[in-house]
């Protein structure tokens, strides 16, 4: 068991999630979030693994790639601490691209699908070789195949139109301390 407290509450949304409770997931989440921000905790594993999971509770695609970015901040900003918490961070990588390679193919944002699935695929390739790797590796394919092949009635998988509008604040610099706005 992780003695880690944020981490048990996170592993406790991953729960609810995995039993069909995501609006119980999500009010997890942002408990955990809004607990983190007032306790000043800016641990990157925290920062990012809250928010990794926060996205995955999300109905909306918009939402999902909003709190994935967030997470990948907090990521790329640990990652240049360096040390050991920057080498564990970067096994999120390839996960975190293909959930935005993902999401912004629901959106409708081709573009981009295929750059954080280039950036999928050229973090798994230094991922260690287990289980989790394997299964990225599928899912890489996987979005591939999807971005690659289209259904023909886009609508049905949850996709939206190509011409919505993309701009989630990604020219601004995310603040880590705080989640994604409303």
């Amino acid at each position: 068991m992780n003695e880690d407290p944020v981490m048990r509450r996170a592993f406790e949304g991953q729960r609810r999630l995995l039993q069909g409770d995501a609006a119980g997931a999500r009010d997890v989440y942002a408990a955990l979030w809004a607990d983190l921000d007032a306790a000043g905790d800016d641990d990157p594993m925290h920062r990012v693994w809250v928010a990794h999971v926060t996205a995955d509770a999300q109905s909306d695609p918009a939402e999902q790639v909003r709190w994935d970015l967030v997470a990948l901040a907090a990521a790329d900003a640990a990652a240049e601490r360096g040390g050991v918490d920057g080498v564990s961070i970067r096994t999120f990588y390839p996960s975190l691209h293909l959930n935005l390679g993902e999401g912004f193919r629901r959106l409708g944002d081709v573009r981009r699908a295929r750059d954080h699935l280039a950036e999928a695929e050229r973090h798994l390739r230094g991922h260690p070789a287990d289980d989790e790797r394997d299964g990225i590796a599928a899912a890489v394919l996987a979005l591939r195949d999807r971005i690659e092949h289209p259904p023909e009635d886009a609508g049905a998988d949850g996709d939206r139109d190509a011409d919505l509008d993309l701009d989630l604040g990604l020219d601004v610099d995310l603040d880590l301390r705080s989640g994604p706005s409303d």
